[in-house]
Formats: structure tokens, C-alpha cells, sequence
């Protein structure tokens, strides 16, 4: 159970008859408060098994409280609070819940503007609590929040909350001109670990490849089928966790993996998806993956591959060429 969620226990007597929802749940625990209350949960993480996994929650009828743990982008918070405020056709109380060193007390500045009389409610676990009454405003919608990335000739749609939002990664360039350098499979079925905004997907469907993209946020997977139909291309988008969506075997892999959950550092995720990938691919299949130089991941490479090569490294970044 995170700090934050612990956080909200400590006030288990303010939702004693209420209808909660928890907007971005970012703990899976929240999906099972002890608390005498109904609590609906939205999520943008697939792993949160919340009711509404969406890019933005719906308000069920009843709901009189609204709580936002605090999102990883300032993007992504303005978007919510925007959101939120155009779902609403009076004020509503909305709690505000995250890390103190998480940047709430800068979220403060986006949260004032919404919201009349915010207050600190509680402060415990390294973690801060705020309260307010939403005001409504106007009603938004999920494409006026996008930008548009430019990718060589295409353009890729980006959403708040997104990976890189807003902009061409620099890891994900130099595996676009690694692979351009290199010479790939002919054109089959490939797989786009963790699309993000689908700038690695739009770009292999235009050279022909038979795209299936994931990513376990549901953001993510909107702003990729939004790529793909901006540029007038096919390919399958789903939600999940890794392969969890994935049957059949496929020629090839392609991913710029996180090396964050949520706010804390880890390389668990992509331990796992280079352990995994392997049971995925065709026989002589290949996995393309850039991470950050200084990640160990090419020992876990050498581990399920029979062969792996570095295609392309700058100061920062490093391209893994894997072949089953």
C-alpha cells in the first residue's frame, strides 16, 4: 500500500455514507478501501484493475467526492483538473493527495485555480493532503489536449500523461536510425512494447510491418490509434501488461522501455520484457531496444538471446540489436 493511500485511511471517517471517486489511482489498493463507502476507481494504468481504465474518468451519478492522487506531469494534473471542472455542474469537493517531495505543494498553484479555499487536511508519511471545492468549468476534450510530433515525414499525436509528451525522445530517434541503417527482416508482423504516442509503430507500419502496439496506459494506446489514423495507417493498439495482449510469435520486437514506475526507478519492468520476449518471436526473430547507457540490461540480453549486438550508442543512449 503506497504512503499516500495510507494517508487517505487517516481520514476513513469523512467518507462514513459517501460516493468516492478516485481519479488516476496510481496504487492498486485503492481499489479496495476499508472505508464505509462506495469508492469507484479510474485508472490510466492497466495494472490498477480499476472500474474505468480510460484517458479521462467519467463522473458516476452520486459521486460527491473526488480524490486525485498527484499525477507524475504538471501536463497531466492541469489536464485532470480541467476535465474534471467541465464534468461538474456544481462545486464538488476534490482532495488532492501526494508525495511532499512529489511536487504537491508546486501542484498547489494549478490546484488553486480550480478549486475555492483549499486547505491542508493532513500531513503524514512524507505525504500531504489538500481539500477544496471544484468549481465547474467549461467541458474538454481529449484531442484539444494533443500535440503533434513530428517523425521524419509523419506526424504522431501526443495526449498529457504520455511518455515524452509533446516531443520526439532522443532515444527513440536514434532507434529509428539504427534500424534505418541497418538491415531488418523483410516487413512481417512486429510488436511496439510500450507505443507510447506510436511514433516507433507509425513509422514501421509506413515501411509495410504488420503492427500490433501495447502499453499499459490507456493514454497512451488513445494517442497511438490517433497516430495511426492521422497518417492513414493500419495497426492493432491494445491495452495491457507487456505481452499480456500478444498470441502467435512474431518477426520482430521494438521497444524504448520505462525504467520508471510511476514516480520510483526500477529496471524490473524491462527485466521482465527481455526475459519474456524471446516466447514471443519466430525463430531467428530480432528485438530492438534503446535504453540509457548505463542500464545493466545487456547482461539479461545475453542471458535469452543468442545474439546481441550494440547497433547504436551516443554519450547517453545505447541500441540493442537481439536475435532469438
Amino acid at each position: 500500500m503506497e504512503n499516500t493511500t495510507q494517508l487517505l485511511l487517516r481520514q476513513r471517517h469523512e467518507f462514513e455514507g459517501r460516493q468516492v471517486l478516485v481519479v488516476e489511482a496510481n496504487d492498486g489498493a485503492l481499489t479496495s478501501l476499508d472505508v464505509d463507502a462506495q469508492i469507484h476507481v479510474h485508472a490510466d494504468d492497466f495494472t490498477i484493475g480499476a472500474q474505468q481504465w480510460s484517458p479521462a474518468p467519467s463522473i458516476p451519478d452520486g459521486v460527491d467526492l473526488l480524490i486525485l492522487p498527484l499525477p507524475k506531469s504538471g501536463d497531466r494534473l492541469r489536464f485532470l483538473l480541467n476535465w474534471l471542472a467541465g464534468k461538474i455542474e456544481s462545486p464538488m469537493e476534490i482532495w488532492l493527495v501526494g508525495p511532499a517531495k512529489g511536487g504537491i505543494k508546486g501542484a498547489l498553484k494549478h490546484f488553486d485555480i480550480h478549486v475555492d479555499h483549499s486547505d491542508l487536511v493532513d500531513s503524514a508519511r512524507h505525504c500531504k493532503l489538500y481539500r477544496g471545492m471544484l468549481q465547474p468549468g467549461e467541458a474538454q476534450t481529449l484531442d484539444a489536449w494533443g500535440e503533434v510530433i513530428t517523425v521524419d515525414e509523419l506526424t504522431a499525436i501526443s495526449y498529457p500523461g504520455v511518455f515524452s509528451h509533446g516531443r520526439l525522445d532522443e532515444g527513440s530517434r536514434l532507434l529509428l536510425d539504427a534500424m534505418n541503417e541497418h538491415n531488418l527482416p523483410r516487413p512481417g508482423k512486429v510488436i511496439d512494447v510500450g507505443c507510447g504516442a506510436g511514433v516507433l509503430g507509425i513509422t514501421l507500419a509506413r515501411q509495410g510491418w504488420q503492427v500490433q502496439a501495447m502499453d499499459v496506459s490507456a493514454t497512451a494506446v488513445a494517442a497511438c490509434k490517433a497516430s495511426l489514423e492521422q497518417n492513414g495507417l493500419q495497426g492493432q493498439v491494445s491495452g495491457g501488461d507487456l505481452f499480456s495482449a500478444v498470441s502467435g510469435r512474431v518477426d520482430m520486437i521494438v521497444t524504448n522501455p520505462p525504467f520508471h514506475d510511476r514516480r520510483l526507478r526500477t529496471t524490473d519492468i524491462t527485466r521482465r520484457l527481455i526475459e519474456e520476449a524471446p516466447g514471443h518471436l519466430k525463430e531467428d526473430g530480432e528485438m530492438w531496444l534503446v535504453a540509457n547507457r548505463e542500464l545493466p540490461y545487456v547482461q539479461w540480453l545475453d542471458a535469452s538471446f543468442q545474439h546481441v549486438q550494440v547497433a547504436a550508442e551516443t554519450s547517453r543512449f545505447r541500441v540493442y540489436r537481439a536475435v532469438r
